[in-house]
C-alpha cells in the first residue's frame, strides 16, 4: 500500500464525506438478508458455506511490535503515516448501496481519522497558538528598535512680547535585555526649532541588576519556562494523538469481530438448514419419527434469530467506526486486516523503563518538577535587596543646524548604584510567596513519584494481561477445533442413526459458541498489544507518527 493510495483514500472518504458537507439525497436504509433470503440463496450459490467452517485466524504469523516484540511488520505508508497492515482478508460489504465498496486498511483508516478528526484539529489550533506565544517569549532577548517622532509648539510671553517656537523631534531608541538580568538600550534624539537652533544628542545606557534579579537562573526563567509549557503543550497534542489512534484500533478490530460473527452465525443457519434436509430426507426413508423434526425446525429459527442479532451489532460497530472516521454514514468499505496472532516477547524491566522514557503524562509531570524549581528560584530572589548598577555615556551637542550640532560632542559619563529594601507588608507577602513556592515544588515531586509508581504497576499488568490474553487465544483455537471433530462425528453418527437430534443441535451450539470465543481472544489479545503500546508511551512509534519537534532551540535550559 503505497503514499497515492492512501492520498486516494484519504480524498475518497475525507471533508467530501461528512455529513451535511455535499451529500445528495435522503440515506438509503440498508436491508439486511432475512432467513427466506438465505434459505433462497444457500441452494443457489452457496453464499453462507464455508468448507473449512472456521474463521480466519491465523496464528504464529510474525508480526514486529514496538520495543519488545521481535518479529517481522509489513509497513504502509501514507498521509504522514507508517502503519502496520497485516495481510488482505476480504470481509462482507458493511453498508448496502449501488456504490462500489473501497478496500480500507487499518493504516488507512488511522489516516482517515487524524485528517477528519475536529477535536485533533481544535488541537492543532492550540498548538499554533502556544508557538504564538513562545515566539513572544523568544523575543525578550532580541533587539527593540523604536522610532519616536514629535512635533511640538510652544508660545511664551516675555516683556517683549509673545514669542511662537515650533519643534520637530526625531528619536530612534534600541533596547535589548541580556541573560544575566541587564539591559542595553542606545538613543538618539534630534531636534531643530523654528528658531534656527539645532541639538543632538547619543546615550547609551547599561542597567545591570547585582542581587535581585540578576543571574543568569533568573534571567532567563520566563523563556524557559515558556519553551517547558510549550513541550507540555506538545506532549498533551501527542496523547491526544495516542488516543485518537488507539480509538481507532479498537472500533476497527471491533468491526472485524462483528463480520466474523456475522460470517459465523451464517455457516450455523447453513448446517441447520442442512441438518433439516438431512432429517426430512430420513423421515422419507422412515428411519426418523416426523414429530423429531420440530426440534431442528426450532433449531433453524434459533440460529435465524442469531444471525439478525449479529448483523445489527455489525451495523452498531460500522456506525461506531464511521464516527470515529468522521466519514458518511452511508460508506461502503471492506476492511482488510487479517487476524494474525504471535507470541510476545516481553521484558518487563526493560518495558517499565521504556514508559518512564516515553509517557505524555509522565514527562509533563516531569516538566512541571522543574518549572516549581524554577519558579522557587524566581521567588527567592524576589526577597533579595534590589542592588542595581547603572552606568550612562552622553555625546551631544546645539548649534544652529543639525549639521553644526554634529560638528563635535560633549561627553558626560555617569556611573551610580542603587538599593532597594523591601520592608513591612511586601516583605511579608514575598516571603509568603517564597513559601507557596516550596509547597508547589513538594507536591509536583509528589506527583511524579506517584505516577511513576502507578506506571510500574500499569506496565506489569499490561504485560501480563498480553501473556493471559495469548494463552486464552490458544485455547479458544485448540477447542474449536475439538468442536469441529466433535460436530463431524456426531454428524456421521446421526447419518447411520446412532445418535439423536438432540446432541447434534448441542454439538453444533458448541461449536458456534467455540468459533465466537475464538475471535473473541484474538481481537482480546490484540487489544491487549494495543492497551500494552499505549501503556509504554509508544503508539506513535510503533505506526510511525510523526507530531511535531520540539519548538525552541536556544539554550539557557
Amino acid at each position: 500500500m503505497n503514499a497515492n493510495r492512501m492520498v486516494e483514500v484519504c480524498r475518497e472518504y475525507g471533508p467530501r464525506l461528512r455529513p451535511g458537507r455535499g451529500s445528495r439525497g435522503a440515506p438509503e436504509p440498508i436491508r439486511h438478508p432475512t432467513p427466506a433470503d438465505l434459505r433462497r440463496r444457500r441452494s443457489a450459490d452457496g453464499a453462507c458455506r464455508d468448507p473449512a467452517g472456521t474463521p480466519r485466524v491465523r496464528f504464529g504469523a510474525r508480526r514486529r511490535s514496538p520495543c519488545f516484540f521481535r518479529a517481522a511488520r509489513r509497513m504502509a505508508t501514507g498521509v504522514g503515516l507508517f502503519a502496520c497492515v497485516a495481510g488482505l482478508d476480504g470481509g462482507p460489504v458493511l453498508a448496502d448501496s449501488a456504490a462500489p465498496a473501497q478496500e480500507l486498511t487499518l493504516a488507512e483508516c488511522i489516516a482517515l481519522a487524524m485528517q477528519n478528526n475536529r477535536d485533533l484539529a481544535a488541537g492543532r489550533l492550540g498548538r499554533q497558538a502556544q508557538k504564538l506565544l513562545l515566539e513572544t517569549a523568544e523575543d525578550q532577548f532580541r533587539p527593540a528598535p523604536a522610532l519616536n517622532v514629535a512635533v511640538e509648539q510652544a508660545w511664551s510671553a516675555t516683556e517683549l512680547g509673545r514669542a511662537d517656537t515650533s519643534a520637530i523631534r526625531l528619536s530612534p531608541t534600541v533596547t535589548m535585555r541580556i541573560p544575566t538580568g541587564g539591559a542595553f538600550s542606545l538613543h538618539l534624539d534630534n531636534r531643530v526649532t523654528s528658531e534656527d537652533t539645532a541639538d543632538q544628542f547619543i546615550q547609551l545606557r547599561f542597567n545591570q541588576p547585582l542581587l535581585k534579579g540578576g543571574g543568569m537562573e533568573v534571567g532567563t526563567a520566563g523563556l524557559v519556562s515558556a519553551r517547558r509549557r510549550d513541550r507540555i503543550g506538545l506532549l498533551g497534542f501527542e496523547s491526544a494523538v495516542t488516543g485518537l489512534v488507539t480509538r481507532t484500533i479498537l472500533a476497527y478490530r471491533r468491526v472485524i469481530r462483528s463480520v466474523r460473527a456475522v460470517e459465523i452465525a451464517r455457516r450455523s443457519v447453513q448446517r441447520a438448514h442442512d441438518l433439516l434436509d438431512v432429517n426430512r430426507a430420513l423421515i422419507e426413508t422412515g428411519r426418523m419419527a416426523e414429530q423429531d423434526v420440530v426440534e431442528t425446525e426450532a433449531n433453524v429459527a434459533e440460529r435465524e434469530l442469531s444471525l439478525t442479532e449479529a448483523e445489527g451489532a455489525l451495523d452498531d460497530a460500522r456506525l461506531a467506526l464511521i464516527d470515529v472516521l468522521d466519514i458518511d454514514s452511508r460508506t461502503q468499505f471492506h476492511l482488510t486486516e487479517s487476524l494474525e496472532v504471535e507470541p510476545a516477547e516481553v521484558d518487563v524491566e526493560h518495558g517499565v523503563q521504556v514508559a518512564l522514557e516515553n509517557r505524555p503524562d509522565y514527562l509533563q509531570a516531569l516538566l512541571g518538577v522543574d518549572n516549581a524549581e524554577t519558579a522557587l528560584a524566581v521567588a527567592a530572589d524576589a526577597r533579595e535587596w534590589e542592588l542595581n548598577l547603572t552606568t550612562s555615556a552622553r555625546f551631544g551637542h546645539s548649534g544652529r543646524s543639525l549639521e553644526e550640532a554634529y560638528s563635535r560632542f560633549d561627553d558626560d559619563y555617569v556611573v551610580g548604584l542603587t538599593l532597594g529594601v523591601p520592608l513591612g507588608v511586601g516583605a511579608e507577602r514575598l516571603r509568603r510567596d517564597y513559601e507557596l513556592a516550596k509547597i508547589a515544588l513538594r507536591t509536583s515531586r509528589l506527583r511524579v513519584a506517584e505516577l511513576a509508581q502507578s506506571i510500574d504497576v500499569e506496565v506489569r499488568g499490561a504485560v501480563r494481561d498480553v501473556e493471559v490474553q495469548f494463552r486464552r487465544a490458544e485455547l479458544a483455537r485448540e477447542a474449536r477445533q475439538l468442536a469441529e471433530r466433535k460436530l463431524e462425528v456426531e454428524r456421521i453418527k446421526l447419518n447411520s442413526g446412532l445418535t439423536t437430534n438432540f446432541r447434534l443441535v448441542r454439538f453444533e451450539d458448541d461449536l458456534v459458541r467455540s468459533q465466537n470465543n475464538e475471535i473473541g481472544t484474538v481481537i482480546a489479545y490484540l487489544n491487549a498489544r494495543t492497551a500494552l503500546d499505549r501503556t509504554l508511551g509508544t503508539t506513535l512509534d510503533t505506526w510511525q507518527i510523526e507530531v511535531e519537534p520540539p519548538a525552541g532551540g536556544g539554550g539557557y535550559e
